[in-house]
């Protein structure tokens, strides 16, 4: 706990932006953007900030809801609060948010952030991985857990899938009083409603058509589970006010830390740094994946886009190409120092440097801001809109596609066959070579500078699993100086893959799939956990592919960590 946990803060906490040869062509784009009153055109959402045909403006304009919703949520504190003491009363004893993307990245954060006193253990359900259902289900009480399921549009296919399984485990337990261990997260209107009162869920939430799931921290996404866990949501909120009147929300300000922030990283993406490496605390890891899905999927289109590096293990300046700026997000006061001296070596070898540091982690509310705002006038910068995600739906239709061939078929149909097979461990690539040594550092050879490598894992996520991709990012690092990036599959598919297909083509990916020896069927439906979750490794594989994206898919067997300690020996220590 920081002792500054409950003091109110009235002021943000202080960026310090280090741009060494940069700094000039920031400060003309600010004061470019100052001269044409971006920040009063901001709040009156002048969609022509970002791009000039009417649809684009259109779409800006009908996603802008964020700017205003933790004013719009303070007054529906009472209310979240009312609910939390009802689950209590109600006996439950622990809280699961099941969705994807946006709607459990803030969830996410605020598990390893705070410490949950006070509240209810939480846990997080963001993966149609079979080994992963089965480990939650076995570690919370069923008839006493609190199941939120969180889905804006109401139709995206997993967590209602994670609904569908667990409301059946409560039936059976509890037959027709399943419904009172369910809340609805959901936008208005959507056909999940509908489901939901029927279901008799005990609490549907209703958010805001108008806010975009990665812009949801500050909504009702972000602050029911947030609420549950025992965070005071009404500081969090009010901490998230100050940054928002600081950024312009009730007229001009001398300097906007969001605008700041947001022209730096726009303006170092035009000239090729545009790796934005985030180097935090532990207690602060999980920030990265939220910021990953904000910054990717608004930034990654059009051949254009900011690639957030999170979790990628913190080195010396010789490894680094001249594509990266680092941002330091910590505590004040916190020495943390392993990481700030590695940041200020880093300063001292030329590269842009931006810190950021926060009282506690009730600051988290306005950092979301903050960030919200640095990604929208990035997008500015660049000329794109931050709001859509039109490459997303590739790897979606590609999977349906192929669950109706499993339902009709009773499986997943073959792909292409493997460049190279060794120790049971199956290599595709379009890259050939002779041993699955030779097809790996072939495909890795292809690697540019500028260029960064995405470790996509469809796997059950474990310590053991972790260490391996780290170890595998770090050994590409030293041989390749390149940017690396990790995530679980399909979590990223609602988060980075944005960026993979309509961000530039500079990409070498790397998906691990595996056997589910150990699967999970899916009520109601032919197919199972597994199935799902291969048929959209093999969606988002054929999305790659359409968009001519260098691949390697590796295909672990039954045994993922054997699997890949098998890989690694293949590459140089």
């Amino acid at each position: 706990m920081h002792s500054s946990e409950h003091t109110p803060a009235q002021s943000v906490a202080p960026a310090t932006l280090q741009l060494g040869q940069y700094q000039a062509a920031v400060d003309a784009k600010i004061q470019e953007f100052n001269a044409k009153s971006f920040t009063a055109g901001f709040w009156q959402k002048d969609a022509a900030l970002w791009v000039q045909d009417e649809a684009g403006q259109q779409s800006i304009r009908s996603f802008m809801g964020w700017l205003r919703v933790a004013e719009t949520m303070m007054e529906a504190v009472p209310e979240i609060e009312a609910f939390v003491r009802e689950v209590k009363a109600a006996g439950f004893r622990h809280v699961v948010v099941m969705g994807m993307g946006g709607s459990t990245m803030a969830p996410i954060v605020f598990k390893a952030a705070f410490t949950g006193e006070g509240g209810l253990p939480l846990s997080v359900l963001d993966t149609t991985d079979p080994g992963t259902v089965r480990q939650l289900e076995e570690s919370v009480p069923l008839a006493e857990t609190l199941f939120i399921v969180a889905s804006k549009s109401g139709t995206t296919a997993e967590p209602l899938a994670f609904g569908d399984y667990f409301y059946d485990k409560l039936r059976q337990l509890k037959g027709d009083k399943a419904g009172e261990n369910f809340v609805a997260i959901t936008d208005p209107g959507s056909k999940f409603v509908t489901a939901a009162t029927e279901q008799g869920y005990r609490r549907i939430f209703l958010n805001f058509a108008e806010v975009g799931g990665r812009f949801s921290a500050l909504s009702y996404f972000g602050l029911v589970p947030a609420a549950l866990y025992g965070i005071d949501i009404r500081e969090l909120l009010s901490r998230s006010l100050v940054m928002m009147r600081a950024c312009g929300s009730e007229g001009d300000v001398a300097t906007n830390p969001g605008l700041e922030l947001g022209v730096a990283l726009g303006v170092l993406a035009q000239q090729e740094r545009d790796k934005l490496t985030l180097v935090v605390p532990e207690v602060l890891s999980d920030f990265g994946l939220w910021l990953e899905q904000l910054i990717a999927e608004s930034t990654g289109k059009e051949g254009l886009g900011v690639l957030p590096v999170a979790g990628e293990p913190v080195r010396e300046p010789a490894v680094y190409g001249q594509d990266r700026v680092f941002v330091y997000v910590g505590y004040a006061g916190d020495a943390d120092a392993a990481n700030r001296s590695a940041v200020a070596a880093l300063e001292a070898a030329g590269h842009p440097i931006i810190r950021i540091d926060m009282s506690g982690p009730l600051d988290l509310g306005a950092e979301f801001f903050r960030w919200e705002v640095a990604t929208a006038v990035a997008s500015a910068v660049l000329g794109i809109n931050p709001f859509d995600q039109p490459n997303v739906q590739a790897a979606k239709t590609a999977t349906d596609r192929l669950m109706k061939e499993v339902e009709a078929n009773g499986q997943l149909p073959q792909s292409q066959s493997p460049a190279a097979t060794e120790n049971g461990i199956s290599y595709f690539s379009a890259v050939q070579g002779g041993s699955a040594a030779e097809v790996l550092q072939a495909f890795l050879a292809q690697a540019r500078p500028g260029d960064y490598l995405c470790l996509q894992a469809y796997l059950t996520e474990s310590p053991a699993l972790n260490a391996g991709l780290q170890e595998l990012r770090t050994r590409v690092q030293n041989q390749y100086h390149i940017a690396t990036t990790s995530g679980y599959g399909p979590r990223f598919l609602h988060s980075t893959g944005q960026y993979h297909k309509g961000g530039p083509d500079t990409g070498l990916f790397v998906q691990f799939t595996v056997d589910h020896p150990q699967d999970l069927p899916l009520p109601g439906r032919s197919y199972t956990f597994g199935t799902f979750k291969n048929a959209q490794a093999q969606g988002d594989l054929e999305a790659l592919h359409s968009f001519n994206r260098r691949t390697l898919r590796i295909h672990l067997g039954a045994d993922a960590e054997q699997g890949l300690q098998t890989v690694l020996a293949a590459l140089p220590a």
